[in-house]
Order: C-alpha cells, then sequence, then structure tokens
C-alpha cells in the first residue's frame, strides 16, 4: 500500500508520467496501473474467503467438543450427587448406631457400677455379721490408716490401701447413699425386722468407715502441707522436685475427700492449717498482752505504721499465694489428667471460691483473731490513752488502715479473678458444649460472688472506721484551730447559741456520717481592744497564726480523700466523700469567719477614735518627723491588709477554684459530682465572704470617718487658730488677707500639714487596700475633703484678691493629694474654676461669669460651667461683697449694678442650702 510505504499518491503518479511525453502512453501507464491493481483485488479478496471457511471449520469443531465437555461434567455431577445422597443415608444410619452403642455402653456402665456396688455392699454386710457372730470388733480405724499390717486386715485393700483412695472414697459416698435412700424403696422388702437390722449395722460399719478414711486423707493432707516447699504449678511434674511443695498429691487427697460432704472437713482444716502456718500470731493472748503493753508505752506512729503495713502485707502475700494454691488443689479436674477414670460431674466448679471464701473469712472477719479484729484492738490502745496527741495518731491510723486495706482487697479481687479461674476445664471428660458454657457460667457466677463477698469485707471493715474517724477529724480540727489561737495569748469565749453549726447539721441532713456539731468558740473582743493594734498584729493577726488553721484543714482534707476517695476514677463513696468534705469545709467556714476573723475586724473598727482632739493642733507639722496618723493608726491598715490576705488564702487554699490538681474542696466536690453539696458548698463560701465584706466595709467605713474628722480638725480647728495666733484677722477667715500684704509661703500651715499626713496615710492605705477599693476609699475622702472646704468657704470664709491667691495654691494642694487615686475628682476642677470670681477685678466679672456676648444664658462662662446660682453664691465670699456703712453690713454698689444688669437675683438674700454644693451633689448632676 503506497500509504504504508510512505509513498504520496501524487507523487506516484508524477513518477508514471515523467516519461510519458505523449497522452497515449499516459494512458497506456495509467490503463496498466489499472490492471494490477484489479489483480491486487482479486487476490485479497480469495484470500479473504478462504479465511473465513477456515475459521466456520474451527467453530463447528469447537462446538462439538464443548458439547462433548458438557454431557461429561453432567454424568460426574449425577454421580457425585449419588454418592453424597449414599453418604449421608449411612451416616445418619452410623449416627444411629453410635447413640445405641452409647446408651448400651452407658447401661453397662450402670450395670457394672451396680454390680461393684452390690459386691461391696456384700462385703461389708459380711465383716457386719462376721463382727456380731465372732463378738470381736472390727479395728477399723486402725486397718484405714494402716497400723495394722495389710497380710492382718479383715478388710478389703480398697479402704486400706493409699492408691486406692479416691476410688474408696467414691464408693463409700455411694453406699452412704444408698443407707440414706433406705426409707424410698417402695418394694417392701426391708419391712423384714431382721433384714432391717442387718441394714441398719451395716450402715453403721459404712459410717465408721467413711469417717476412718476421711480422716487418713485429712491427716495426709496436712501432713504433706505441714512439710512446706515452693509453690511451682508449672506442671506437676514439678510437684515431685525437692525443695517443692507436692500439689499434685494435695490434689488427688482433695478429690478423694469431696466425697465426703463435699470437702466441708477439709476446708475448715486447710483454712485452720493455713492460719497456724502463715500466721501463729494471730490469737487472742498475744492481742490482750499488746493491748497492755501499748497502754502503759507511748505509742509510736513509726512502728505501729510499719506493723500494720507489715500485717497487710503478709495477708496478701499469703491470699495470693494460697489463692493459686486452692486453684490448683481444690478443682474439680485431675492433675494427672485421668478424669474419665473417675465420675467427677457431680462436684461444682465453684469449690475453688468456697474455700478462697472460707479462707477469707477467717483471715479478716474471725471476731477473735480476724484482721479486723487486731485493727480494733489496736485503735482500743490508742483510745486508751485519752488526749489530743493520741486521736491525732489515730487518724494517722485510720489512714494508713484504709489505705492499706484499699490496696489488699484491690489485689484480692484482682488474684480472685486471675488465679481462681479454674484451667483445664474445657471439654472435661468429653462434655458437650452445652455443659461446657454451663459450667463457665457457674464459675463467673462463682467470681462474682467471691468479689461480692470482698467488697462486702471492705465496706465492713471501712465504714465502721469511715464513721469513727469523721467525728474525730471534725473534733481534732475544732480542737487544733483553737489551739493555735489559744497559743497565741487570746481569749476564748463560749457563746450562749450556735446557730452556725445549727445551719451547718441541717444543712448536711441527719442521714449524713457527720454526728459532731463544733461549738463556736470566738475570741473575747474586750480582751482584744485591751492589747489593741499592736497586740493584735503579733498574736492572732501573726502570719503563721493565720496559716496554721488552712494547715490544719488541708490536712483533714488529705486525710478524707485517703479515707473516703475522689470519685470518678479514683473508686470512693462520692456521696460519702461530698458529705465530708461539706462537712469540713463548713466547720472551716464556721471557724475562720465567726470565730476568728469576725471579731477581729470588728475590734479593729472599734480601736478607732473618730473625736479628735479637743486642743487645736500645733500648725505647722515637723516634715522630719513622722506624720501624725489622722486619727488611723498604721496597723489598723496593717491588721486590715493581714485579714484580706487571709480571706484571700482561704479561697485559695482550701477552696482553690479551677485550680487542677489542688486536691482541694472545689475539685473534690466536683470530682464527686454531687450537685447538693457542691451548692451547700458554694453558699457557705458566699455567705463567709459576704459576712466578711460588711464588716470589712464597717471598720473602713470607721476609718473613713476618723479621717475625716480630723481633717476637720487640722484644716479648721488648726487654720482659724493660726490665724488668731498672728492676730490677724479673726472674723473673715484664713483668706481675708488685707490687700497690699504679702504671702511667705506657698500653702497655708493648715493646708500643708494636711497634705503631708495624708500622703503618709496613702502609703498604708495603698498597701491595705485593693486597687478597687482603695480608688474607692480615696475618692470618697477626697469628697469629704472637698466637702469640709467649701463648707468653711461658703458659711465662715471672705477671700480677698491677694487671698484668693492662698486659696488657690491650696486648693491646688489638696486636688494634687486628692488626685493620688481614684478617677472622680472633677469637683476640684470645678471648685478650681469658681475660685477664679476672687482673683477678678469687680468691672470684669459680668465677662467671667457670663461669657464675652455678656449672655446670661449663652451658656458660657462660669454661668454655663457650675450654674448660675452656684457662681453667685461664691462670689458672695468675696471680701468687697459687702461694705460696712453705718455699722451695717449692705451689699456693695457693683453686686447691685452686676445684678440689675445681668437681671438675676442674688440668692444669698434668702436661706442658702449648703449641701446642694457638696462633691456629691456636683456629681449626681452630671450623671443626670
Amino acid at each position: 500500500c503506497p500509504e504504508e510505504a510512505g509513498v504520496d499518491l501524487l507523487k506516484l503518479l508524477e513518477k508514471l508520467i515523467e516519461d510519458c511525453g505523449e497522452e497515449e502512453e499516459l494512458s497506456e501507464a495509467l490503463s496498466l496501473a489499472s490492471a494490477a491493481c484489479t489483480n491486487l483485488v482479486d487476490q485479497s479478496s480469495l484470500a479473504v474467503k478462504d479465511a473465513t471457511d477456515a475459521m466456520a471449520e474451527a467453530e463447528d469443531a469447537y462446538h462439538i467438543r464443548l458439547e462433548a465437555h458438557t454431557m461429561l461434567a453432567n454424568r460426574a455431577a449425577e454421580q457425585s450427587e449419588n454418592i453424597e445422597q449414599q453418604f449421608r443415608l449411612n451416616g445418619r444410619a452410623a449416627l444411629k448406631i453410635g447413640q445405641q452403642l452409647e446408651m448400651a455402653e452407658a447401661k453397662k456402665r450402670q450395670c457394672d457400677t451396680a454390680a461393684l456396688l452390690i459386691r461391696q455392699w456384700w462385703m461389708i454386710e459380711n465383716l457386719t455379721e462376721q463382727e456380731q457372730i465372732s463378738g470381736d470388733p472390727l479395728q477399723v480405724d486402725e486397718e484405714v490408716r494402716g497400723l495394722i499390717a495389710s497380710s492382718s486386715c479383715r478388710m478389703d485393700p480398697l479402704f486400706t490401701r493409699p492408691e486406692n483412695s479416691l476410688e474408696a472414697a467414691k464408693s463409700l459416698k455411694a453406699l452412704r447413699t444408698v443407707v440414706k435412700s433406705r426409707g424410698n424403696s417402695a418394694s417392701g422388702a426391708l419391712l423384714d425386722p431382721v433384714s432391717r437390722h442387718r441394714f441398719d449395722e451395716t450402715g453403721r460399719l459404712i459410717q465408721r468407715i467413711s469417717t476412718a478414711l476421711e480422716g487418713r486423707l485429712i491427716d495426709s493432707f496436712s501432713d504433706i502441707y505441714a512439710k512446706g516447699g515452693t509453690y511451682d504449678f508449672s506442671s506437676p511434674d514439678a510437684a515431685t522436685r525437692p525443695g517443692r511443695l507436692n500439689w499434685v498429691e494435695l490434689k488427688e487427697l482433695a478429690l478423694a475427700l469431696f466425697q465426703f460432704d463435699g470437702g466441708r472437713r477439709l476446708h475448715k482444716k486447710y483454712v485452720q492449717i493455713v492460719l497456724t502456718t502463715h500466721f501463729p500470731d494471730f490469737g487472742g493472748a498475744e492481742s490482750s498482752s499488746d493491748g497492755d503493753s501499748d497502754n502503759e508505752q507511748e505509742v509510736d506512729m513509726d512502728s505501729m505504721r510499719t506493723k500494720l503495713s507489715n500485717l497487710f502485707h503478709k495477708v496478701c502475700e499469703v491470699c495470693t499465694a494460697e489463692f493459686q494454691l486452692i486453684a490448683n488443689v481444690f478443682s474439680t479436674s485431675s492433675a494427672k489428667g485421668d478424669d474419665d477414670a473417675f465420675d467427677l460431674s457431680a462436684l461444682s466448679d465453684s469449690l475453688p471460691f468456697q474455700v478462697a471464701r472460707a479462707l477469707l473469712q477467717r483471715v479478716i472477719s474471725d471476731p477473735i483473731d480476724g484482721l479486723q479484729a487486731r485493727i480494733n484492738d489496736l485503735l482500743d490502745s490508742i483510745d486508751r490513752r485519752g488526749d489530743f496527741d493520741a486521736g491525732t495518731k489515730k487518724l494517722d491510723i485510720f489512714v494508713v488502715i484504709h489505705e492499706k486495706a484499699a490496696g489488699l482487697f484491690t489485689l484480692l479481687k484482682d488474684s480472685a479473678e486471675t488465679m481462681l479461674m479454674p484451667d483445664g476445664k474445657s471439654n472435661r471428660g468429653g462434655d458437650s458444649t452445652e455443659d461446657y458454657q454451663a459450667a463457665s457460667d457457674e464459675n463467673r457466677r462463682a467470681v462474682a460472688s467471691l468479689i461480692q463477698f470482698l467488697i462486702t469485707q471492705e465496706m465492713s471493715l471501712s465504714n465502721s472506721h469511715r464513721r469513727e474517724y469523721l467525728n474525730l477529724e471534725l473534733r481534732l480540727l475544732h480542737h487544733e484551730c483553737c489551739s493555735t489561737l489559744d497559743r497565741t495569748g487570746a481569749k476564748l469565749i463560749m457563746p450562749k447559741t450556735n446557730s452556725e453549726t445549727s445551719r451547718q447539721s441541717s444543712a448536711l441532713g441527719a442521714g449524713g456520717p457527720s454526728t459532731y456539731n463544733a461549738p463556736t468558740i470566738t475570741l473575747d473582743e474586750k480582751q482584744l481592744r485591751k492589747v489593741g493594734f499592736a497586740g493584735l498584729l503579733k498574736g492572732p493577726l501573726k502570719q503563721s497564726v493565720l496559716r496554721q488553721p488552712l494547715m490544719h484543714a488541708n490536712d483533714s482534707l488529705a486525710r478524707a480523700r485517703l479515707m473516703f476517695g475522689m470519685g470518678q476514677g479514683n473508686f470512693g463513696d462520692v456521696d460519702a466523700t461530698a458529705r465530708v468534705v461539706m462537712a469540713i469545709f463548713s466547720q472551716m467556714c464556721d471557724f475562720y469567719g465567726n470565730s476568728f476573723l469576725f471579731p477581729v475586724i470588728d475590734v479593729l473598727g472599734s480601736l478607732l477614735d473618730t473625736t479628735p482632739p479637743s486642743a487645736p493642733p500645733n500648725l505647722p507639722f515637723d516634715e522630719s518627723s513622722p506624720a501624725p496618723d489622722l486619727g488611723v493608726d498604721g496597723s489598723f491598715w496593717a491588721g486590715i491588709e493581714r485579714v484580706h490576705s487571709a480571706a484571700k488564702a482561704f479561697d485559695r487554699e482550701l477552696w482553690a477554684e479551677h485550680r487542677t490538681g489542688s486536691e482541694r474542696v472545689w475539685e473534690i466536690l466536683v470530682a464527686t459530682g454531687s450537685h447538693t453539696s457542691m451548692a451547700l458548698a458554694t453558699d457557705q463560701r458566699t455567705h463567709f465572704f459576704q459576712e466578711l465584706e460588711e464588716r470589712g466595709e464597717t471598720a473602713i467605713l470607721k476609718a473613713l470617718d476618723t479621717i475625716s474628722t480630723h481633717i476637720q480638725w487640722v484644716l479648721v480647728v488648726g487654720g482659724e487658730n493660726t490665724k488668731r495666733v498672728g492676730m490677724r484677722d479673726r472674723s473673715g477667715g484664713p483668706y481675708a488677707v488685707p490687700s497690699g500684704s504679702t504671702l511667705e509661703n506657698s500653702n497655708s500651715p493648715a493646708v500643708k500639714s494636711l497634705t503631708f499626713c495624708l500622703r503618709a496615710q496613702f502609703v498604708h492605705i495603698q498597701a491595705a487596700l485593693t486597687p478597687q477599693s482603695l480608688s474607692a476609699f480615696w475618692t470618697a475622702l477626697s469628697m469629704r475633703l472637698y466637702d469640709i472646704l467649701v463648707t468653711r468657704l461658703l458659711q465662715h470664709y471672705f477671700v480677698s484678691m491677694v487671698g484668693a491667691v492662698k486659696l488657690s495654691r491650696d486648693v491646688e494642694a489638696l486636688r494634687s493629694v486628692a488626685m493620688l487615686a481614684g478617677t472622680d475628682h472633677q469637683h476640684w476642677d470645678m471648685l478650681r474654676e469658681l475660685l477664679t470670681v476672687y482673683m477678678t477685678p469687680p468691672n470684669a466679672l459680668k465677662t467671667i461669669l457670663v461669657g464675652p456676648e455678656g449672655d446670661p444664658n449663652s451658656g458660657k462662662g462660669l454661668f454655663g460651667q457650675a450654674g448660675k446660682v452656684q457662681a453667685l453664691v461664691f462670689m458672695s465670699r468675696r471680701i468687697d461683697h459687702r461694705v460696712k456703712i453705718n455699722n451695717v453690713m449692705t451689699k456693695s454698689t457693683w453686686v447691685i449694678e452686676l445684678l440689675e444688669d445681668l437681671g438675676i437675683p442674688d440668692p444669698t438674700d434668702g436661706v442658702v442650702n449648703i449641701g446642694l454644693y457638696s462633691a456629691q451633689s456636683l456629681r449626681n448632676k452630671r450623671l443626670t
């Protein structure tokens, strides 16, 4: 193909006509090319047709072979179905034959067992007849125990040889069952008195043999256990090695003893030999002697803690090891793997749990020798001392006991779940799946029962201690807190009523674990007032004294967490934990508030004397000496600061809200999830801080009143006394300075001394109060200072133009002191503006009052800033506002003209309400 060869048809045509010069040659060339193409197409058509025929033949052959294979496969499938059907028919027949063989085998075994039982009965009955005929009693116990040679024994070797113990025990159990079932016989054969007598005698001999065999087995069990050795349960062969306890023989003996009343005597004997071997000191004699010695000697906490730790460790170690032994010895499977040789199906798989429970019952709850009884004896020995030190040690013992007991019972429960599960139970003796499932269910129920028993024992041990612990904890906490105050030399008094503890008791509820209500023993305020500020700071308000009750409370909380848990992951009784923590916190709120801080802060306020000295101060004060305290000693503010710090420490160290990992009241109550206890505790906390805040505000307000009266004393009494001493104008006040006088000092002596005192006082106040409280207090003091100055100015002082300069300087000095703290001091700014009415000549006052336009209603000037009435009232204190004519004070001419020009009446013609010009009134006007 030209395209496949990469040849263009146009180029090929050009190639053909290159040598063709004429049209005929070109036509001939094209004809030859057409013929060649036609020939090529014919050949291709023939090749395609041949290929189509070949493919059709191949397809026919394939269909033939496919049909043949299909027929062959169908025939093979039919043969397979026939074979499967035949197999099922034969299998059903074989299953029926197998079931019939099993039934026949079971009947054969029953017949063999019955035949063996009859032969054994006849044998024992024959021994009974021989004993009666010969009159020689059968020495059953001696023969069974091997004290008589086997050649001289009259009994069957089944009962005298130790290797036949299990088979003998099972035979005797079956014979005892026959004896017990005599009353159920319906044949009437035993109605013959002779037969009945022979039957009874045979039964008595069976019982004698059973008793002797059981005794021999128990003695053998005790002897093997008493030899001791290391516990090695890796394989049965390991038990026979030197230095190992032969637990395989113990297991075989236990399997035989299970045939005697379910092994009840074996269980008791095993528990007894465990206690005798591992706890030889469990006994009443030693306990009583220990109690006597403890009563005479000092209680050593370290030795007692070591003693308790060793006791709990020994109990845990022994019980853990014995659980393994119980699981391997008292299980119902044979250690040698020959379960098929003996029928053990009648034995319960819960036997190991029954033995373990009996052991734990004796070790923990025995009323004389048990763990709980020994702990109670130990606590009783502490109680016989009867002092608070013994009580503190008893609390520590409670915590140690609870901590060790919690660990012990946790390990015992884990051991019960892991070590006591019988192994090798699957398909015992060819058991079916249903039987194995039933055995597993029984095991689970037994495990649950044993764990529930352990939980009950733990609760029994803990609850009694918890109830006693809580009463002792609350009592000792109250004693330690009161002792802290008593050691400072403070006097404590008992109130007649105790409403707070009654409220606490009702809040806890009658069903709560707490039965002790601490009385509210308060500090004697009279005695505190006698010692004064210095005694308070060195006594109750000492830092170590303030911290000590919180340390005792935190110790109580730590013991409570150990005794009751914290809830959630700590596996504690969350309700009891919440109630106990609530009781401790409520008692601390009552003590730290009613007994401690509330009386202290009341005394701090009562020590302040709001009455200033009657004699005027000697001004100015010497600034090289300590500044006068204005009636409030710096120790007062130190006391307030310590009370405030104590309240913050109380909230931080005891409540500790949102402090993860603090393990304080808030975190514990959140962990318990008790909304009731949390609400009650929050209410107690809120009540404590509200009461403390109210009492603190009362004391601070009294301090504010005291400072205010002393400001009045310095500013008014002292300032005016200075003017009288200087023989100046006695009626116009300190600012009625005559014209032409010179100002010797920048400030008046009273203001200079007052600012000196206030700055010194500010240092103490700033250290005692929070920024918010400081701002509020200093703002209130600033307003009172303003009111004192303005009231005196508007009622008693006159101001000259020279005195106005001095007044302006004094106002600026007082304003600078007032601005040390707080934000609302605009009244001073207004006063500075109003002072311009004293510095301005009369002819320029109108511009100052109403602005350059001269319009009183323009809202400009002092009328617009301070108000018309206030500006005119302040203007009335100008010294030239009134003049004396014929010994009568009348308004100056310029005043009358100014008022007529403004068209405003003089507000001073009537009674002036000075209260309208206070700082609070100005503040209210701004807010409205």
